[in-house]
């Protein structure tokens, strides 16, 4: 007798519910993303689809390599090297000592996730992801197996769809969890893809690591921590464990993405995943131009924008507001956004991101490296930022992440900005000039220029690579 068919036979005899979607559909929603995954090859890929995932790789390794040092990539990877110190095959972003895959899934993918400068999408249901958090199992992979650049491209080309897609139609944040669930469900398209398993295995190691990847939202509320930059990379570590059992025979359960929208409220009636292979979204996804949480990026450019106008007259400033929306005035200026105890709680907190942007007239990973965001100054110039939900920005931009900011000074004159587009967007997105110089701006201090210039040749080239090999060994320290 068929699994599926017992399953359903011994739900009905006791009078179990199951999902909608269950209950009507022959084909299970794991198994669908496994036939897309299987199904969709570098060929079928348009070209501006392939070069705009050349941008994400790029991007992300520029952010890896600003969160080489930092404290949560250093305790990552010297607990794991110590934990499991056995030979590796893979490259570490900037390392000198190769991992094994696992490993390189983990300790790469914190240092891309460290400093919130990879980056972002807000969906349909609004809840914003990471979908570069896939890149560096997909390098670790490739690496592994020896694959073609091609097979890179492709392989993350799944891994971007996949996360987009089920963000669109699956809500976490309003459920009170963190958006990983999306990285549990690409790491197995992605390895499976790439070690050439079959479709129902990728099927049950979809549905294995989705089902016990759930991490609560707690983590970027209030006082922020370290695990702010650890659950999608241990999602991945623990997802591609389950893709090799996968492999193996172990199975899954059944139906997981119905039973989540059915039954953890807010649950949804149905649920509804497109798996159309003529359309990709991978433009849909935004950059950041600054280190920070997505929805300060407005805040800060115009913040930026203002400064040159302030020069000279910061210590006649009353008052300073923001207009922006409920989330920003609940979770990004409560009490902990105002007295910082934590770099990550700097980096989501609005009035102080905003104070440095008036100050130096800029954001960077310095500021937040050398502690410029407890510095008194800024400390002093958060205390006058109110910030107000706007009506009139909301009516303009209902779903989105403009700011309008409002300097009033000692004299009576106030200097405005509004930023209804942030760049970065999808809508304005950061040219190729500028992603090229976000990466050599964090890739040069540690390799050099030449081997920098090297490293961007070799990304525009993939295409061209037999051996992934040639890119990622290339970016060892």
């Amino acid at each position: 007798m068929r699994r599926r068919s017992f399953l359903l036979g011994a739900a009905g005899a006791l009078a179990l519910p199951l999902p909608a979607r269950a209950q009507s559909a022959s084909v299970s929603n794991e198994r669908r993303f496994a036939d897309y995954a299987l199904g969709l090859g570098y060929d079928d890929i348009p070209r501006a689809t392939i070069e705009q995932i050349k941008d994400h790789l790029l991007d992300a390794l520029a952010g890896g390599y600003a969160a080489i040092g930092t404290d949560p990539a250093r305790i990552v990877e010297a607990t794991f090297r110590k934990t499991y110190p056995g030979p590796g095959t893979v490259s570490v972003i900037g390392g000198t000592r190769p991992i094994s895959v696992e490993g390189a899934a983990l300790v790469n993918g914190v240092l891309i996730r460290t400093l919130d400068y990879n980056d972002i999408y807000f969906g349909a249901t609004f809840d914003p992801i990471h979908p570069s958090d896939c890149i560096a199992t997909a390098l670790a992979c490739c690496e592994d197996a020896g694959s073609s650049g091609r097979d890179l491209l492709a392989a993350l080309t799944v891994g971007y769809e996949a996360q987009v897609r089920l963000n669109d139609a699956l809500t976490m944040t309003t459920r009170g969890f963190y958006y990983n669930e999306v990285i549990a469900v690409a790491v197995p398209l992605i390895a499976g893809k790439i070690w050439r398993m079959s479709a129902e295995q990728i099927a049950n190691a979809v549905a294995i690591a989705y089902s016990h990847q759930m991490t609560l939202l707690a983590v970027v509320y209030g006082k922020i921590g370290m695990m702010k930059t650890l659950p999608s990379a241990d999602t991945a570590l623990d997802a591609l464990f389950d893709t090799r059992i996968a492999a193996a025979g172990f199975t899954g359960p059944d139906g997981v993405f119905d039973w989540v929208a059915t039954h953890v409220q807010p649950a949804q009636k149905s649920l509804t995943i497109d798996f159309d292979r003529q359309h990709f979204s991978v433009g849909k996804v935004g950059f950041k131009r600054f280190p920070l949480q997505g929805q300060l990026q407005a805040v800060v450019e115009a913040a930026v924008d203002l400064a040159p106008q302030l020069k000279g007259r910061l210590a006649s400033i009353r008052s300073i507001e923001v207009g922006s929306y409920q989330y920003a005035k609940d979770n990004l200026a409560d009490p902990a956004k105002y007295r910082p105890e934590t770099s990550e709680t700097a980096d989501h907190s609005l009035p102080i991101c905003a104070a440095m942007a008036l100050l130096d007239g800029t954001v960077t990973v310095k500021q937040f490296g050398s502690g410029r965001w407890r510095a008194p100054d800024v400390l002093a110039l958060a205390d006058k930022i109110v910030v107000n939900v706007s009506p009139a920005l909301i009516a303009r931009v209902p779903k989105g992440n403009a700011a309008s900011m409002d300097v009033r000074l000692d004299d009576g004159t106030t200097v405005s900005q509004v930023v209804e587009i942030p760049e970065g967007d999808p809508a304005k997105p950061l040219s190729r000039a500028s992603l090229e110089g976000k990466f050599r701006d964090n890739a040069v201090p540690v390799l050099g220029a030449a081997r920098a210039a090297r490293i961007i040749d070799l990304v525009r080239r993939l295409d061209d690579l037999p051996d992934v090999r040639t890119l990622t060994r290339a970016l060892r320290g």
